[in-house]
């Protein structure tokens, strides 16, 4: 009994701390991707997002239960084209790079560059660069 008093007295203390942990974080957007107008249909790209700030620092925040289908040359932009006129072909055009992804699911947390401005941009991109393919997108929603 007190192993199980001990574990659940464990795990109500790890959830506080983790709620005290985001507390101090400002949501900027935050949306669903869709892989609706991918080059490989809707399962290329799936889960929840959020962009938050902390610290003075902006990060992308994937949902445990993103999941995008594997590729050699997967990256992250923002791109100051709406998502419905997004292609493969002009997925990077004006976009900022942010990172090229190694997990291909569950909860991640980038970093985004230093000085970037959300609002400048409309759309969070997952594209294969190295063959021009998009994975999928989702609209940035200003929480402000």
């Amino acid at each position: 009994m007190k192993y199980l008093q001990k574990t659940v007295f464990t795990i109500a203390l790890t959830f506080i701390f983790s709620l005290a942990a985001n507390a101090g974080d400002k949501l900027l957007s935050q949306g669903t991707l869709n892989g609706a107008f991918s080059s490989w249909g809707k399962s290329s790209l799936q889960g929840d997002w959020k962009i938050v700030e902390e610290n003075g620092n902006s990060y992308i925040e994937l949902g445990d239960n993103f999941k995008a289908k594997d590729g050699p040359d997967v990256k992250i932009f923002l791109s100051p084209i709406s998502a419905e006129d997004v292609t493969g072909d002009n997925a990077t055009q004006g976009s900022l790079f942010v990172v090229q992804i190694s997990s291909f699911e569950g909860e991640n947390r980038i970093k985004i560059p230093a000085g970037t401005n959300i609002q400048d941009y409309k759309t969070l991109i997952f594209h294969c660069e190295a063959y021009s393919k998009l994975w999928g997108t989702s609209e940035l929603h200003s929480t402000s």
